[in-house]
């Protein structure tokens, strides 16, 4: 398992990410909750969890 912390570049939420290497997970891709900006393209190989932890102020960013 890794732990990590991933930010979004656009509005500056913050995310702590999980992934499983021992475990299979689905392709697709993880967008930011706050503005819809791509974070990670995922390809099914490992398992892969993201929870916000941050949410910035909305009136911080521009979308």
């Amino acid at each position: 398992m890794r732990k990590s912390d991933v930010t979004c570049p656009q509005c500056q939420a913050g995310y702590r990410r999980i992934e499983l290497t021992s475990k299979g997970g689905v392709a697709g891709e993880f967008r930011c909750l706050v503005c819809d900006h791509l974070l990670e393209q995922m390809d099914g190989s490992t398992e892969i969890a993201l929870r916000l932890t941050v949410q910035p102020n909305k009136t911080s960013y521009a979308t």
